[in-house]
């Protein structure tokens, strides 16, 4: 639970950023003084970014650590075909749930058999087969770009999701109202505001990527992407592939957010958008990604 608390001291009323969790039987609590009046909204905004970036170093980065190092090891020891496999694996799977979250009808094996045998399942959506050979297109130009993460390449990426399906959408920011099926939150309706919010947060990107941890990183750019919304179809399968392409780029595994998990992982952005910040989604994403590559957490 994270909220802003008061302490008394000498009669005087002081502010402080407050976050506890229970780690086994214990319950555990970290503060952070703010002043004896709440900073303005921007301020107050920051020192909860980097309040939020203190709870993970403390929880669970060194945790990530021993875990990305036993991964690379295991990494490095792979002949380059089995390299080259594993990607590839990965990019089904993950084509599959990142389309299944957003209302893809084909299986996991029908997605293996689109992209590696060119078959079209009987009674499966066109368009649905369609974009999973454009997501894993998309998947593997990324994983061998060495382009600067931008909202030029992310139109870019769009742009080959939707060119066969909606062509009147692809790659083009929206200049209208959007709403996300099951939340109340409203994404910005102008293109002019999506234009200005997408600048401040590929800003925000450019100025943090050095200071934060990059799996911190990764997931403050997910939520905040996804929160702009920027285009009329596609937001999620975008905000999961810049997602990977920060991971990867920064040489930690990628996450492929299980389609199964689609409820709990709707209800942390929500949770986010209610608190109006980071936090709720940031931990959320932490421990998830850590169970999502578990085999590679070094044994005690």
């Amino acid at each position: 639970m994270a909220t802003i608390i008061k302490h008394e001291i000498n009669g005087k009323e002081y502010n402080y950023l407050s976050y506890s969790y229970r780690e086994g039987k214990k319950v555990k609590k970290k503060e952070k003084y703010i002043g004896i009046s709440i900073p303005p909204f921007e301020e107050l905004s920051d020192l909860w970014e980097d309040f939020s970036h203190e709870i993970v170093q403390e929880r669970w980065i060194p945790l990530i650590e021993g875990m990305v190092e036993n991964h690379r090891k295991a990494w490095n020891s792979m002949p380059l075909p089995i390299k080259a496999k594993n990607l590839r694996n990965f990019g089904i799977r993950f084509t599959h749930h990142s389309s299944k979250i957003e209302g893809s009808t084909l299986t996991l094996r029908e997605v293996q058999a689109v992209i590696e045998d060119d078959i079209t399942p009987k009674d499966k959506s066109v368009r649905d087969v369609i974009e999973t050979k454009s997501h894993m297109s998309i998947y593997e130009k990324m994983i061998n770009s060495t382009k600067e993460l931008s909202m030029k390449l992310i139109c870019e990426w769009h742009e080959e999701l939707f060119q066969m399906t909606e062509p009147n959408i692809a790659g083009i920011i929206r200049n209208y109202p959007v709403s996300i099926a099951g939340s109340k939150y409203e994404p910005p309706m102008s293109k002019i505001e999506i234009e200005m919010l997408l600048d401040e947060l590929f800003k925000w990107y450019n100025a943090m990527k050095e200071k934060y941890h990059p799996v911190f990183i990764a997931s403050v750019m997910h939520y905040r992407f996804v929160c702009i919304h920027p285009f009329g179809d596609g937001n999620g399968r975008m905000t999961r592939l810049l997602m990977n392409y920060i991971l990867h780029e920064s040489n930690y595994p990628m996450f492929d957010i299980n389609a199964d998990m689609r409820g709990q992982y709707y209800n942390a952005l929500d949770n986010a958008d209610k608190k109006h910040r980071d936090l709720p989604f940031v931990q959320w994403f932490f421990k998830n990604y850590i169970k999502a590559n578990k085999r590679d957490i070094p044994e005690k």
